[in-house]
């Protein structure tokens, strides 16, 4: 696992876009899945850091621009979270998720890296873009793959961030799809934050219930995309008890943010100041009576029947 510092500037998006030129620039070159980032065969990630972060991010259609937003800004996350002491001892996985029925490449994961080795990482991700129209993708995927396939064992306080536009799907290989979430949150803080889905408001208010069936107050609404990581970060600030949102808004002050995105921010915020963190749990307990899993590779390409 690389060092904890990152040697390059924030880039600025270009003008008219949420995402910079750099970014685009480095997604162009990406045309198809690299074999690292693949959850075939007997891959596993591992890291033995305290507090891990999974970014999860749906990559069909538009929402790949998320994944150059998060290119843009990681050094500044990154450089936050040390300057501000919001997390001790952290490391990163960033997931691509698409849809298993319709992509090639339906599931991506990176290891968990440090500061600058994270850009690497990043660069392998393909943007696929493809997604089946079913206002569903393949969320589940990218959870059971960490119950699964992941090792955190000196981890005090992990977190989970799904960032996507669409529902999940309800079976996997006969089985619901729900209780796979609902271990995933007695392991790591989840979070899903949701971009309203454009091609349909009665479809999007569908989506929406959906999710917050399963996760309540921890399905955020976020319909400026470049909040990405003000969100995130204020999420982890808070969650850990290092600030209230009070003492988060200042540090987006301090920092020079627009007036529009502390409000935006703080409004996200608290709706959800007051969860209970998931803390101190051994993800070896939940892997051993679970039965998630299929006696099939769950993370194939599937046929829609």
């Amino acid at each position: 696992m690389g060092g904890s510092s990152y040697s390059r500037p924030v880039y600025s998006s270009s003008k008219g876009s949420s995402h910079s030129n750099k970014s685009r620039a480095a997604y162009q070159s990406v045309e198809k899945a690299h074999k690292d980032v693949l959850p075939s065969g007997d891959r596993r990630i591992s890291t033995n850091v305290k507090n891990p972060i999974v970014i999860a991010l749906d990559v069909t259609g538009s929402m790949g621009e998320s994944t150059k937003i998060m290119f843009d800004k990681m050094p500044m996350f990154w450089g936050q979270i040390e300057q501000k002491g919001y997390l001790e001892d952290p490391a990163v996985s960033f997931v691509a998720i698409g849809d298993a029925y319709t992509d090639e490449a339906p599931l991506q994961v990176t290891d968990f890296e440090k500061g600058i080795a994270i850009d690497p990482w990043l660069k392998k991700i393909w943007l696929e873009g493809n997604g089946g129209g079913q206002t569903m993708e393949s969320y589940d995927l990218a959870a059971l793959f960490f119950l699964e396939k992941c090792s955190v064992p000196n981890m005090e306080h992990g977190f989970f961030f799904f960032i996507g536009d669409e529902g999940y799907y309800p079976l996997l290989d006969g089985k619901s799809t729900v209780p796979i979430f609902q271990e995933l949150m007695n392991c790591f803080d989840t979070y899903f934050i949701h971009w309203p889905y454009r091609q349909s408001t009665i479809d999007d208010k569908r989506i929406v219930e959906d999710w917050r069936a399963i996760l309540g107050e921890r399905l955020l609404i976020l319909k400026d995309p470049k909040a990405i990581v003000d969100v995130i970060l204020g999420f982890i600030a808070m969650s850990i008890g290092i600030r209230d949102l009070n003492s988060y808004a200042k540090d987006l002050k301090d920092k020079g943010q627009d007036p529009d995105r502390i409000k935006t921010v703080v409004d996200i915020l608290s709706k959800s100041k007051n969860l209970p963190a998931v803390r101190n749990v051994k993800m070896e307990e939940y892997k051993k009576n679970i039965g998630l899993l299929s006696n099939r590779d769950p993370f194939r390409k599937r046929k829609i029947v």
